[in-house]
Formats: C-alpha cells, structure tokens, sequence
C-alpha cells in the first residue's frame, strides 16, 4: 500500500521534464525512494486452505542469534538492513532515510486512511498502514528493499522490509499482541483499506511461519474481486527481542499456499539474515553533520506558506543527504554545466527538500529545492560554484543523474533584486519543439540555499517570472529567520 501511494505521488510528475529532473535527483540522493515497504500489493485468499500450525519458537537449523534487548534507533535499524545488503554485494544502500518518511506527518501530505478486517481483530495480522507508523514517534523504524544476489531487482524479485524497535514490551504489543486462540480463528479473513475515500478489499490466509525468532505468521494476501493481472503479495513477521521485522514480497499467479512457498523461503533467508546482522553488535550509525536545521523543522519552514499570487506551497518530505554511493563522479571542467551528480556530491550531510507552487492550471507550476548545509561544510560552497559557472553563458550543458544530458540554448541572464550571498538566474529554451521558456533562479543566504524552476510561453514574460521566484525567496529567507 505504502508502494501504492509513492507511485500515485510520483505519477503526478509524469511528462514534466524539469520535474522529471528534480524526480531522479530525489530517487538517487533518497535511495529506492519509490520502494516504500509496508502491506505491499495484498492477496485474495483461496477457499477451503487449513488454518496454520500454531507458531513455534523454535530456530531453524544452525546457531540461533541471541535475543537483542537494546532499542535500535532508526539509523541503527538502516544500518542493520544496509549491514545485509553489504554482504550480498549490493552496489547501492539497501535502506531508506526514515526522516525522510517522518518528515511527511509534519507536512500533513500524508492522505486519510483507514485499515479494517473483518472480523475486526484480525487486524492484529496485518502490519501497521505506512502512513500511521511513518507518524508514529514511540517506535523506531527503517525501510528498505534487498534485490536478489547478482540477479535483477523486480517486482516479483525484490523482498519489502520494515524494521521496527521498541522497548520488549512495546513492541511485542504493537506488532505481535495477539493471543494464540486468534491465529486459528483468522486463518481467512478479509480487509479493507481505504485512501482519501477510496476503498479496496483483499483476502488474507494466514501461512505456516518458518521457525524464526520468538514470534512469527506468514500470509499471503490477493485482491478481491481478482482481477486479470493483478499481483498477490505473501508476508512475514518475525519477533526477536526488540526487533520486529516485516517482509513482503509481490508474487505473480498467487493462488494457493504452495504459490506462495518459493517467496516465503526467500524471506526466511533474509529474516534471519537480519537477525543475525542486529546480533553482530556492529549496527551504530554514524552521527550526522551538525545541521541547524532537520529534516522536521525545514517541512515546516513551508507548512502554511503561499506562493507570490497566494498559490499554495507544497514541501511534503525533507531529507539528509548521504555519503554518494561509491565513487562520486567528479565535476565538470567546462564552466557553462548544471551538473546535479556532482554538486548534491559535495552536499553531504545537508538536509534536502523538493516541493512546488500549483498555479491556476495543472500546466503552471513552479518546481523549487530548498538545502540546508551542515555548519562543518567550508567555502567555497557548491551553490556558488554553480551561480559562477552559469555566468556570462549563452549555452549550458545540463548533466543529470544516470549520465543523461541535454543543452539550455539559448541561455540569457535575467536581473534579479535579491539580497544574498550567491545568487544566479537565467532564461533558457531546450530543444524539445515546445517553443517554451524555461527560467531557473537561485539564492543563498548562509547555510540556506533555494532553487526554483518555472515556465511560460515567451521570452518577454521571463523577467516577471523571475520577480515572482524572488519574492517567494524573500519569503522563505525571512520566515528561516536569514
């Protein structure tokens, strides 16, 4: 579900090609941004199946990891799930950045929801709605995804997972507080999930868990009606100490317990993969950057704010920017480029926030950065680098993550009354036969630094466009108090 609402958000962006831009910046510096994990796509129950065996406590064979009894943090807890995915040599971080998450119940973006089942205490199955844990301060998490070893990263391939950490008692309640009885009452039951007035019905069956941890159900989940295509997802959830875990990973032709086997073994190797990586003593995470400003506190910098003409301001997630994985590309020689890879590079430890100001129409908007850099980042500063090499040039060469590029041509400087430390602004056109002006202002005052984009039909309405940005920079710079 929480995969489902990424993609609705996501979808929004496509065919803009300045947000198409700003959308895989978000990807790489945010890290398998799309691959929210959660419920996943659910599963319709086939009839007549058995109630699972009751869960047993028992370890698979080998040598059991001792029970944590520390609370992980949630940087603890990505540490855990990219410690994992270090060791199946995987080329990029395996988890999310929680504050990312976290960041969106600040804003209000997040969407009403509702999860039920019928019976009602069923529920007690189904892992928690993204929404409500992403909100939830009294239980540490992480999000990530852990693609198959050497294989390619899919749907059908790429194994869902939430960690989640709390004081025992805590977290037993929260994710495993049921009764044994209930198991063999819901081992079929249905539910219901509803998304800003939209509802959908799915069918769980409850699974024979593999032996892993102290606590633990499997389930498969289908929609109903099933349609022609849609994908099952089969589920499982682990308790050790005060580490929960949920995998999910999406299954094609999901109509039996024997359908779902292959996915649940493949899970059962990462569960206890992860137990074992929790249980190694090594998940400490480094401390971040001083920052003066955190993920939080820049989504509320915008919650409320307009636009220049009164258009509401959208900022619905900030985040820390990490280390680059691997091998940074190194930047450009050639003055005239607008190199994303290698600027958000040098930006590390900054915090990071996307948003838009909607026009009157769907077609007019404004697309706007806002990065906060952490107090040990030392001139010169990668926004004035970028300010200066946009300077004075008639042609640009835009360089986007993934080695895609493409020419501004031709490029004017547009006058802009901003006082700042480093500011640039241009108008400039693309080859793409739409005829449009593109013009992309930016200003920084100390550590605080806001790009915007915008658009119209001619060169002669750059300029006032331009003011506009300004005025919305103005504002932005006086309500951070710069």
């Amino acid at each position: 579900m929480a995969a489902r609402g990424a993609a609705k958000r996501g979808g929004a962006a496509a065919g803009r090609s300045s947000r198409r831009r700003l959308g895989c910046m978000t990807a790489v510096l945010l890290v398998l941004a799309g691959c929210s994990s959660g419920g996943g796509a659910p599963t319709a129950s086939p009839s007549g199946s058995q109630a699972p065996a009751p869960e047993t406590s028992s370890p698979p064979s080998g040598t059991a990891s001792a029970a944590p009894s520390k609370v992980f943090s949630d940087a603890e807890l990505a540490a855990i799930i990219n410690g994992v995915g270090k060791s199946r040599n995987l080329p990029f971080p395996a988890a999310q950045d929680s504050t990312r998450l976290r960041s969106g119940a600040v804003s209000g973006s997040f969407p009403s929801t509702t999860l039920e089942s019928t019976p009602s205490d069923c529920i007690a199955f189904v892992p928690q709605d993204p929404f409500k844990r992403w909100a939830d301060k009294d239980i540490n998490f992480a999000e990530g995804a852990m693609p198959p070893v050497g294989g390619q990263s899919g749907p059908t391939t790429t194994i869902m997972a939430v960690l989640r950490s709390a004081e025992k008692q805590a977290i037993t309640k929260a994710d495993f507080g049921y009764a044994g009885e209930l198991m063999s009452r819901c081992g079929q039951f249905d539910m219901t999930y509803t998304e800003s007035g939209r509802t959908s019905t799915y069918g769980i069956q409850l699974l024979t868990a593999p032996p892993l941890g102290e606590k633990q159900h499997a389930f498969m989940q289908v929609t109903k009606p099933k349609g022609p295509g849609d994908f099952g997802s089969v589920g499982l959830r682990v308790l050790q100490g005060t580490l929960s875990i949920t995998l999910n990973l999406a299954v094609a032709n999901l109509n039996a317990e024997a359908d779902a086997k292959p996915a649940l073994d493949a899970m059962a190797v990462l569960a206890r993969e992860l137990i074992d990586q929790a249980a190694k003593g090594s998940t400490s995470a480094p401390p971040p950057a001083p920052n003066s400003m955190t993920p939080d506190q820049m989504v509320a910098l915008f919650k409320g704010m307009t636009g220049p003409g009164g258009e509401p301001v959208s900022l619905p997630q900030a985040a820390l920017i990490g280390p680059p994985p691997g091998a940074s590309a190194p930047p450009s020689d050639s003055p005239c480029t607008f190199d994303d890879e290698s600027y958000t590079a040098a930006l590390a430890g900054s915090v990071y926030g996307q948003g838009q100001i909607q026009g009157a129409s769907k077609v007019d908007y404004t697309d706007f950065t806002v990065i906060n850099m952490p107090s040990s980042l030392a001139p010169p500063y990668p926004f004035d680098s970028r300010a200066e090499h946009l300077r004075g040039c008639t042609s640009v060469q835009e360089k986007s993550f993934g080695g895609s590029s493409r020419p501004w041509s031709p490029v004017a400087a547009l006058t802009t009354a901003i006082t700042a430390d480093s500011t640039y602004s241009v108008a400039y056109q693309l080859s793409d036969g739409t005829g449009e002006w593109h013009i992309r202002c930016g200003a920084r005052r100390g550590t605080l630094s806001i790009e915007a984009s915008s658009r119209t039909a001619s060169q002669s309405e750059t300029q006032a466009k331009a003011d506009a940005l300004v005025s919305f920079f103005n504002a932005v710079f006086s309500r951070a108090g710069k």
